[in-house]
């Protein structure tokens, strides 16, 4: 029997088994990994596993894990408890123990170490050390008790680190450090200022996070496990069992899929493009062609390659999971969360494995580590794993390495950051053996040419189609009152009207339900849980008309005869434009107007930006109409308009704070933790609605929160109702005049006695500021 320490690192969790748990954690997450980077990585990332809660066994942190609940709230902030910094100390030395060619990796330990109960700071910051640290860490050392040090020592080294620990050695450790850290500065001013560090660095923290916290929340670690699928014909399978009625539509896209799958594979390019005009099926190619990457990556390499499959909406994640959900299912392969998940902020806390189904704190880790087959994600999920300071954010970057990873509607990226993803996608994807599918009807110019592989011959299937035509009235901007008058809409075609401002749409929506014809509203005014619903609807076909934001735009599979398009930039024009007969019925028509409000103003120019704006005029001010066929030379011309006018300074400074490590800066320097794929314009506060009983449930079992003291508890009590929770709750602004009063926290709450001051049924949330024009 093996003696233990009796020393702890959670409440009942013998230290060393901790230490040993995530280093075997480490083994199998490496495990999955191509060899190159496995055997690179191996040594260093057991060294810090084995290490990284090595300051617990100090008694000052042992006396704050055996105190009460306002005890530990003391203690917590005494330094003597703090364990990381003794950790990264001990790391850094036995990294160097392992005399490896690259000097930084011991660097890297340290880092990795130092922030792994936070987050990642500028490395110039976090290589400090001064006589106060040295101080702390010797009283630190003198309080470990030697004889269950020993026997934790001897555990850890049997373990695999190389050496055994005593108290002599960390004391020399600890007063060599100050000198340690100034050949550190000295080195990292003058290594090679390369994203091939950020890459490595980012990886070894993130392995140790998901390490670290799987091990203690996660009870049966053969959960990780993996399962290989046959996978490389689900679609072949599920395309044979589905009906898909002959029409000139569906022959194009059968040819589009044909051809994607026939091109010939070249293992060593690692970014692949699928441009495809809307409706030609990109969903379901994309995801064979994936399945058939993943079988000859598995058969090159012996690691199974997971598919993460990121779009830019909420809005569209169901959908297409629906359709993945519906191949597997075809393929009679049981449906579980290991095999298909979706994660986004709001995912229900639930994961399902075989027969097996995990409490909420389990799920949560395995949701939030990314432990499953096939991800369907949003790009906020996907670009802040890749591009992030945060502690919760890199822990599963480690799970893109020797991943496929599909970018669906990639024209929603903003172009300030097109040169940023150009570089660390085409790093990252070599360095840690990662594919990348670019999938949009529109694609932007973020590489250049020669640097990916289109899979298809696109000027064939835009050439071929002619389902719509354009229609352009920008020479005469009109009002809202006007718009309503121009279109006769008694006759038996359906419309889809997409405006800029929920202003402009709401005035639209009230002129237009006079009229005795079916219609709709769609904005974010509107709980998510009805927006769904009227989408549902709409789909279903049961309205004549819809009045929507721009929130309809990108990906989702609705169809109507005549499209009203607000002037947009041209990317946004062709996305509506995909809203507009998309099977090919007759023809179908898309206006493009110039709406103004009372004093002259376009509604364009409070949401979009001037450039794109005047770029789009000029490229069609020339023109009164545009058949389908003409959209692609368009949008070409378009974006490369926009890669020479628009400036890409954003992305230079971010890829500077990338090379030189400055996760968070707090000087004003730009620093990694700036980057935001979606900058918000001004703060926001969220309004739970409550619009019927069983809201109000909801908001009941949320109030109940406030009486758990355990915080943990509370949390994981929260997890069980957020995703329902949140399809009540609105986003408005922190300046909105019309301000609910009740506040729970940092929630907002709308009780439904008080609706008819907040919320209206049909348009959503009531704003009173009738001297601005609303664009959130």
């Amino acid at each position: 029997m093996l003696l233990s320490s009796n020393l702890y690192s959670h409440p009942g969790i013998p230290l060393e088994d901790h230490l040993i748990g995530v280093a075997e954690l480490s083994d199998l997450f490496l495990s999955e990994k191509p060899s190159e980077i496995r055997e690179r990585l191996k040594s260093i990332c057991r060294i810090i596993a084995l290490t990284h809660d090595i300051g617990k066994a100090t008694r000052y942190f042992q006396d704050y894990l055996n105190a009460n609940e306002k005890e530990k709230e003391k203690l917590k902030k005494n330094k003597e408890t703090w364990h990381s910094l003794f950790s990264s100390v001990c790391a850094y030395y036995l990294t160097k123990e392992l005399s490896l060619s690259d000097e930084i990796y011991p660097v890297f330990a340290f880092l990795a170490i130092r922030r792994h109960h936070g987050n990642l700071r500028d490395v110039r910051d976090d290589v400090l050390f001064d006589n106060n640290d040295a101080e702390l860490l010797h009283k630190q050392l003198e309080s470990i008790v030697d004889e269950s040090f020993s026997i934790l020592s001897s555990r850890i080294q049997n373990a695999g680190l190389p050496l055994l620990l005593n108290k002599q050695i960390i004391s020399q450790w600890i007063n060599g450090f100050a000198r340690e850290l100034r050949q550190i500065k000295k080195f990292l001013r003058n290594i090679n200022n390369t994203i091939s560090n950020y890459i490595t660095l980012n990886l070894i923290y993130s392995i140790l996070l998901d390490a670290d916290k799987s091990q203690v929340v996660v009870k049966d670690k053969t959960v990780f496990n993996r399962k290989e699928l046959n996978s490389a014909d689900w679609v072949n399978s599920y395309k044979k069992k589905t009906n898909f009625p002959e029409s000139p539509l569906n022959v194009l896209r059968k040819k589009a899929y044909y051809e994607t799958l026939s091109h010939d594979i070249d293992s060593n390019k690692k970014i692949y493009s699928l441009n495809l005009p809307t409706g030609l099926g990109k969903t379901l190619t994309s995801l064979s062609f994936s399945l058939r990457l993943k079988e000859m990556i598995r058969t090159k390499n012996g690691v199974e390659p997971r598919i993460i499959y990121a779009l830019p909406f909420l809005s569209i994640i169901d959908q297409n999971s629906e359709v993945f959900e519906s191949v597997i299912k075809a393929n009679n392969i049981e449906l579980n969360t290991s095999i298909l998940l979706k994660h986004h902020h709001l995912s229900e806390v639930f994961y399902k494995k075989a027969d097996d189904e995990f409490e909420s704190a389990e799920a949560k880790i395995l949701i939030e580590g990314w432990n499953s087959e096939i991800i369907v994600t949003t790009f906020i999920q996907f670009f802040h794993t890749l591009i992030s300071n945060k502690n919760k954010s890199i822990r599963k970057f480690h799970r893109l390495v020797n991943s496929i990873i599909i970018l669906d509607e990639v024209q929603s990226i903003p172009v300030k950051y097109w040169l940023l993803l150009r570089n660390i996608l085409m790093t990252f994807s070599e360095m840690l053996n990662a594919y990348i599918i670019f999938v949009t009807a529109t694609e932007p110019l973020i590489f250049e040419r020669g640097e990916t592989v289109g899979l298809l011959n696109k000027d064939y299937y835009y050439k071929a189609l002619d389902r719509v035509t354009m229609k352009l009235l920008l020479n005469s901007p009109m009002t809202v009152n006007n718009l309503s008058e121009f279109f006769d809409l008694s006759g038996k075609k359906t419309y889809l009207f997409i405006f800029n401002t929920i202003t402009s749409a709401k005035d639209f929506y009230n002129l237009v339900k006079k009229k005795e014809i079916t219609v709709t509203y769609l904005s974010t005014h509107l709980i998510p849980k009805e927006r769904l619903k009227r989408i549902k609807e709409i789909k279903e076909k049961k309205y004549k008309v819809v009045v929507t934001t721009q929130l309809i735009e990108a990906g989702v599979d609705v169809d109507f005869d005549i499209v009203v398009r607000d002037i947009a930039p041209l990317d946004s024009i062709n996305q509506a434009s995909g809203r507009c007969n998309r099977n090919g019925i007759g023809k179908g028509e898309i206006y493009i107007v110039k709406l103004v409000n009372e004093n002259g103003r376009k509604y364009a120019s409070y949401i979009y930006d001037a450039v794109l704006l005047d770029i789009t005029e000029r490229i069609l001010s020339a023109r009164e109409e545009i058949k389908e066929g003409e959209f692609l030379d368009l949008i070409n011309h378009y974006y490369k308009e926009t890669r020479e006018k628009k400036t890409q300074d954003v992305s230079r400074n971010l890829l500077e704070a990338i090379t030189k490590l400055r996760y968070d800066s707090e000087d004003r320097s730009i620093s990694i933790s700036n980057f935001k794929l979606i900058e918000e314009d001004y703060p926001k506060i969220d309004v739970f609605i409550e619009v019927n009983e069983e809201a109000r449930k909801i908001w009941r079992e949320f109030v109940g929160l406030r009486d758990i003291d355990n915080l943990f508890l509370r949390k994981k009590t929260f997890d069980a109702i957020k995703a329902e929770f949140y399809q009540y709750v609105i986003s408005i602004p922190m300046n909105t005049k019309n301000m609910p009063q009740a506040i729970v926290g940092e929630i907002r709450y709308v009780k439904q006695t008080l609706l008819n001051d907040y919320y209206d049924v049909e348009t959503g949330f009531i704003t009173k500021d009738t001297k601005s024009v609303v664009i959130w």
